[in-house]
């Protein structure tokens, strides 16, 4: 007589089979409607980590603008070299010529 019951939940995804609506909803917003593009393109690695920012101007720090654009420009340059050396891991670093990976 001690049989062992399935909880309510797991019994009614069983029992009904179908996935319902909110299920549905959920896999379409996760997942998306469409498929997923072929592969990423090989990435160029640039010289000048800094050039977009610094074409916004000085850093609006009072007194301190030098110094703060030369921290600055040594976190940009090492967040270049840690997504150069992902991007190497995963055989996506190419030149302009180069072909897209597939």
């Amino acid at each position: 007589m001690n049989k062992k019951r399935k909880n309510s939940r797991t019994r009614r995804l069983s029992e009904s089979g179908a996935p319902s609506e909110t299920e549905k909803a959920a896999r379409e917003f996760w997942h998306g409607p469409t498929v997923l593009p072929d592969g990423p393109l090989k990435v160029q690695v640039t010289e000048d980590a800094a050039a977009v920012i610094r074409s916004l101007g000085e850093p609006p720090l009072n007194g301190q603008e030098e110094l703060a654009s030369h921290y600055f420009d040594a976190i940009y340059q090492r967040s270049v070299a840690l997504a150069s050396a992902l991007a190497a891991a995963a055989e996506l670093v190419g030149d302009e010529e180069d072909e897209p990976v597939r």
